[in-house]
């Protein structure tokens, strides 16, 4: 993570969003809902409108790959099992650790079946499997399938297959972030400029309430 991301971020999260959540979160009509995230995205939706986590997808980060596999039987894997393995035991572990992620090896790594096939989570902000373990399990139980948004972005190895492939799930309400423009398999792109450039969007760039790019406080009324 480059210093100017993490000044970002830190703004974000230790400030900003602790002072406004409260004005933001009286905007919107229901405050059940569900966020399927491929990153800490959703996390960060529930702390800007200052709600309780309804997703077991907050606080950590699938590869682009495994996500989509996650998404095409979510049920499936949620209903699934979830064991750990070894941060060396990871599939993406020369990937993860290549693209400048230093804390890989510290947070655990989850591996989520459906009894068919495996996907890797990435529990990035959790300390240990028993907090990782407790907290995915006792989140599915606050899933509102009624009322889900799904959302994805261009991070992690994300390619056209990914793209289109997501574009052509079932799902009535997606969103996909990106910093750059796919060809026509992302209609419902949502292009976001950042500086410097970088060939995927970054974290802080993501909305997470009103923005020029998109009102998600619109889109959550919307559910």
């Amino acid at each position: 993570m480059s210093f100017v991301e993490s000044i970002r971020l830190n703004f974000r999260n230790k400030i900003y969003i602790p002072l406004t959540c409260k004005r933001r979160g009286k905007k919107l009509k229901n405050k059940n809902f569900t966020i399927i995230s491929n990153n800490c995205w959703g996390g960060t939706v529930y702390e800007a409108y200052n709600l309780p986590k309804g997703s077991p997808t907050v606080g950590l980060f699938f590869m682009a790959k495994d996500y989509i596999e996650f998404l095409s039987d979510l049920k499936g894997y949620l209903e699934g099992s979830l064991t750990f393995i070894k941060p060396e035991e990871s599939r993406w572990k020369d990937y993860v650790e290549v693209g400048g992620d230093e804390r890989f090896g510290t947070y655990p790594i989850g591996l989520l079946s459906n009894g068919k096939k495996n996907v890797e989570v990435f529990f990035l902000h959790y300390h240990d499997e028993k907090e990782a373990y407790d907290k995915w399990t006792r989140r599915i139980g606050r899933i509102n399938w009624e009322r889900l948004l799904v959302k994805f972005n261009d991070q992690n190895g994300c390619t056209e297959t990914e793209v289109e492939k997501f574009m052509s799930l079932p799902f009535k309400n997606k969103l996909f972030f990106t910093c750059k423009h796919w060809p026509d398999k992302a209609k419902e792109q949502i292009v976001i400029k950042q500086f410097p450039k970088h060939n995927f969007i970054l974290a802080s760039y993501e909305p997470f309430g009103k923005s020029k790019y998109i009102d998600i406080t619109e889109v959550l009324n919307s559910l």
